[in-house]
């Protein structure tokens, strides 16, 4: 799912930082039938508040804010994201705050269904591109509901098992201001 467009610009030798939110991509993939088939998809609509300005990676994260419309689902199957909005995501809410940094792992605090988890994210910088990726379990966020609903509706082509788990990831291409 989501998620989460939170990253935002980090270059190591720049002097200030900025990013553009317009260039973050949240991907997901979850699960279905026994196999733990992947159905890959993203968000179209994703907010992010950064932390104005700073000199410093950690800085311009921490505290960075991101929402998502969950009705802007895409999984290039305009059938399948009807679905997902209808029977999956229904009013649900995304959002969230980056809590820390470190050398390796981003840790998030998402409000997913009402429910706030911490979310770590690894991570990895190559040139002016920042992936980040984690594992959400729907569970945690009380979507249990959520997930019968999608199953029931998609019982055939989920062959009865809709998975739980769903792995995030997060496309941030940086810039200097």
């Amino acid at each position: 799912m989501f998620f989460i467009a939170l990253l935002t610009t980090f270059t190591a030798s720049a002097q200030c930082l900025n990013f553009n939110s317009n260039a973050a991509q949240i991907h997901w993939t979850a699960f279905k039938t026994p196999a733990k088939v992947g159905v890959k998809g993203s968000f179209n609509k994703v907010e992010i508040t950064p932390t104005k300005n700073k000199t410093s990676f950690e800085e311009l994260l921490k505290g960075s804010k991101f929402s998502i419309d969950t009705s802007s689902v895409n999984t290039a199957n305009p059938g399948r994201d009807e679905k997902l909005v209808k029977f999956f995501f229904m009013d649900t809410k995304i959002d969230g705050v980056v809590k820390s940094v470190s050398s390796k792992v981003i840790t998030t605090e998402m409000n997913i269904n009402g429910q706030k988890r911490t979310v770590p994210l690894s991570y990895t910088f190559d040139g002016n591109k920042l992936n980040a990726m984690g594992t959400i379990d729907l569970f945690d966020f009380k979507m249990n509901k959520n997930l019968t609903s999608i199953n029931n509706a998609c019982k055939a082509l989920h062959e009865g098992k809709t998975w739980n788990d769903v792995n995030i990831e997060l496309e941030v291409k940086f810039t200097g201001c």
